[in-house]
């Protein structure tokens, strides 16, 4: 195998407020079919006080693939924390008609599995998403899964805030897959977004079977590749990308972990096939995030928080 490149890497740490030059030793992609987890991040939540090692190897990650998985960041129980929340603010917003517009539901084709009793709460759908979670559920930024994640984001883009985030539940034995795609391809701006991360959160163990993240490595170095335009089974407008997926990696995390990519990655997950309902939440954080959020929200363009929920402006 031929000897690993070296090249100046450089990233923005908070602390100091300084940039960092480092010179890393890159390995080669891994190798097709591999799962790619990068060692295990120390458990402090709030400031999530990266071993150097570990910082270093997720940077190295994102710039030479596109995307790392990281393990091990949170508690069962602080991911329980979101769960909860999350439970919550679905069940709420199907009877808020002020947040129905951003509810998106998946009608379930055939008959609902034997064991879809563990799928309670999910009103017979197949998948249900939720756009601007935070905004109708305020106290999800006070949990130290948010906090941690922000935290990790500034340690690895410098000065970056939370610009959307959305919440997807895949029923138990659900038939909808997420296509490959590059989240782009969706902005009205398709243009590079450097510093900008997206944040894939499970709320519970997930594999290849419940429909884990996969990744094309090294997908967001290239050009914006050809989307067509599809429409889903919900009735929203969606972007399919038609990848060789040859070579792509699944993601399988423990409960606790997550993943990160660029805006410009290409990436997928399955139909969850597993006995459990599949749920993650996703967080994108950019330059000027709180800014963009702050126009949407003067324009009307984002939720008010549900009944009983306290407004939080960042």
């Amino acid at each position: 195998m031929a000897s690993p490149a070296t090249r100046r890497i450089r990233f923005r740490a908070i602390s100091g407020g300084r940039g960092i030059r480092l010179r890393l030793a890159l390995r080669p992609v891994l190798r097709p079919g591999a799962a790619m987890v990068l060692p295990s991040l120390p458990r402090r939540s709030d400031s999530i006080a990266l071993d150097e090692d570990a910082l270093r190897a997720t940077a190295v990650a994102l710039r030479r693939d596109g995307f790392a998985a990281v393990p091990g960041l949170f508690s069962r129980d602080e991911v329980r924390d979101v769960e909860r929340l999350l439970d919550r603010a679905l069940l709420e917003a199907e009877h808020t008609p002020a947040a129905l517009p951003f509810l998106v539901r998946y009608p379930r084709r055939g008959e609902p599995a034997e064991d879809a009793g563990s799928d309670r709460g999910f009103g017979g759908w197949d998948q249900i998403e939720l756009n601007h979670a935070a905004a109708l559920v305020p106290a999800l930024l006070e949990t130290a899964v948010f906090r941690g994640c922000t935290a990790l984001a500034c340690r690895l883009a410098g000065r970056v805030s939370r610009s959307f985030d959305h919440v997807i539940y895949k029923g138990a034995r659900n038939h909808t897959a997420t296509p490959w795609h590059q989240d782009a391809a969706f902005a009205l701006w398709r243009a590079s977004r450097p510093r900008q991360l997206h944040f894939w959160i499970p709320l519970q163990d997930v594999t290849p079977e419940s429909g884990c993240m996969t990744f094309l490595a090294g997908s967001h170095l290239g050009p914006l590749v050809r989307h067509r335009r599809v429409l889903r089974s919900s009735g929203q407008p969606g972007q399919e990308a038609r990848p060789d997926p040859a070579g792509s990696i699944s993601c399988p995390l423990p409960v606790g972990g997550l993943t990160i990519h660029t805006p410009t990655t290409l990436h997928r997950a399955g139909r969850n096939e597993s006995a459990l309902p599949r749920k993650a939440w996703i967080i994108q954080y950019g330059p000027l995030g709180s800014a963009r959020l702050a126009v949407k929200r003067l324009a009307g363009a984002l939720p008010v928080p549900l009944a009983g929920e306290s407004t939080r402006l960042e």
